[in-house]
């Protein structure tokens, strides 16, 4: 009970950190530019001075992370985990759209948008989840569903988080969906809850895909999810950096 205890508070920490960073970068970008020539009718009366300035509405901003989490039976031991995770990083920020996937693919955003209780929130992601199929996970056909019909989600602002272990039961691996995926992604990042170890093992095929990630965290425990933050800290990366 206490680890559990302590597990929660690393997880919603860690989702108010990110959900900080991206609060920050909106008083960055600071309000519109100057809409001149509205500024200018707004002010006709008043002998050339512009007491009333009037800015471009700026376009709502799109998502800024974009996440794909496996939930299959073979994430099953962290699967509460995960969805914990996402669930408070759901309610700690506004730009944020979460897709999981067996072998289809569905969005979960609203399953875990405000206004639910946690269980009540992450039951509701499961039952949607239980429709994609059986329980086996087939990355492949997974990654080139989310390519085909939800890739305008992720943009040159967005940060690909993928969360899952790489099996995907002998499936073809479809590589090349993760390549175009990054190539539309500010960055690409993996979460992976088995050791390097066991990469390449049976049907992992975490290596191959490690290889075309900005950077990939690897969190077997709970020492390892508190430094999570640091994998998703924008940074120079080198491409397939592994943490820790």
């Amino acid at each position: 009970a206490a680890e559990a205890a302590r597990l929660e508070v690393a997880v919603r920490r860690l989702a108010r950190r990110l959900a900080g960073r991206l609060r920050r970068r909106d008083r960055e970008r600071g309000r519109g530019a100057l809409a001149l020539r509205a500024t200018l009718r707004r002010n006709l009366g008043l002998d050339g001075i512009l007491a009333h300035l009037i800015r471009r509405r700026r376009r709502p901003p799109r998502p800024e992370l974009v996440i794909l989490c496996d939930l299959s039976d073979s994430m099953r031991p962290v699967t509460r985990l995960v969805l914990l995770f996402l669930l408070a990083l759901h309610r700690a920020a506004a730009r944020v759209r979460t897709f999981a996937f067996v072998a289809g693919v569905q969005e979960v955003t609203r399953a875990l948008s405000r206004g639910r209780a946690a269980p009540e929130a992450i039951d509701r992601a499961l039952g949607e989840v239980r429709t994609l199929g059986a329980g086996n996970s087939d990355y492949g056909l997974a990654l080139r569903t989310f390519l085909a019909l939800h890739a305008p989600a992720v943009t040159r602002r967005a940060t690909l988080l993928v969360i899952g272990d790489g099996r995907s039961n002998h499936a073809p691996p479809a590589a090349w969906a993760l390549d175009a995926l990054r190539r539309r992604a500010r960055r690409l990042v993996w979460i992976c809850p088995e050791p390097r170890s066991r990469w390449g093992q049976g049907d992992s095929e975490m290596a191959r895909y490690a290889a075309r990630c900005d950077r990939v965290a690897v969190v077997t425990s709970l020492a390892e999810l508190e430094r999570l933050p640091e994998a998703l800290v924008p940074r120079a990366l080198t491409r397939g950096a592994v943490l820790p």
